[in-house]
């Protein structure tokens, strides 16, 4: 059996998620899929399965993971499963590793801080930043192993503000991935590893995230598509941070060129719309 290219998506129930495991599937990739809801990930499966027909036929598979990176169960049994998957031996050829991690999974909660309960901002911390961390830290080796790889952590234009008032913990979880992603993405170049990892910063994308934290935006979003290309053809071309539209990429270099007195003040005002 010759090599097969594999993604790894988290997050791919819905929204951008989804929206990745399409267009990787398209690409020719395999996928291993997961989320919390197993029937949504069953639904995104055979919505793939359907492009076969009419098509030549490939040898791409679509693997299925049902667990919640909020737990450390969770995150455990998804790094396990995944192992397990692409290294079985009706798996494995001259490689069957994951070629793409993209770590989309994550949610947001909009209002003052000590209006949200403390568990579900908790579980924003587990799912955003543990998560997507502790996948990271197990997918490395095997990329290595497979000779190179990309990684996609999605963060959000929230990460390249210096803070975000009634959205302050989601804020928070943004500024750690776009921090995070920079740093080893330095550690990967000093040792010429073969991975390379990038940023995905949108600003407002037309997705069930919004209806999820209750958030009516203030900018009018892009659609799940177009952002998920522009992401693809950053990541082909080794963006350290990856803006999809130039509405936010100015909105993201006035942020950094303004203080943060002026900035935040604006920040809230826009949020308090939201709630």
């Amino acid at each position: 059996m010759g090599r097969r290219k594999w993604a790894v998506i988290t997050g791919a129930s819905s929204g951008i998620g989804e929206e990745f495991a399409h267009q990787l599937y398209d690409m020719g990739y395999s996928l291993v899929l997961t989320a919390r809801n197993y029937d949504k990930l069953q639904s995104v499966k055979t919505g793939l399965q359907k492009k076969k027909r009419g098509r030549p036929k490939r040898d791409i598979r679509v693997e299925t993971i049902a667990a919640d990176l909020g737990e450390a169960a969770g995150m455990k049994r998804v790094a396990d499963t995944v192992e397990d998957i692409i290294q079985s031996p009706d798996f494995t050829g001259e490689t069957n590793l994951p070629a793409i991690l993209i770590n989309s999974a994550g949610f947001g909660a909009v209002g003052d801080f000590s209006d949200i309960s403390i568990e579900r901002q908790e579980t924003m911390v587990d799912v955003n930043i543990k998560g997507l961390m502790y996948l990271t830290y197990r997918m490395i080796p095997l990329m290595e192993k497979a000779g190179g790889g990309r990684i996609v952590n999605v963060a959000s234009s929230a990460g390249l503000f210096p803070g975000g008032p009634h959205m302050s913990v989601y804020y928070a979880t943004k500024a750690f991935v776009v921090s995070f992603t920079n740093g080893l993405r330095y550690e990967l170049s000093e040792k010429n590893s073969p991975i390379h990892v990038s940023a995905l910063c949108p600003g407002p994308v037309n997705t069930a995230f919004n209806v999820r934290a209750h958030v009516r935006n203030a900018l009018p979003g892009i659609s799940p598509r177009c952002c998920v290309k522009s992401a693809i053809n950053g990541m082909k071309r080794d963006r350290a941070v990856i803006v999809p539209s130039l509405s936010i990429k100015a909105v993201s270099i006035g942020a950094k060129l303004l203080p943060s007195g002026f900035i935040l003040p604006m920040v809230s005002h826009q949020q308090k719309k939201k709630i």
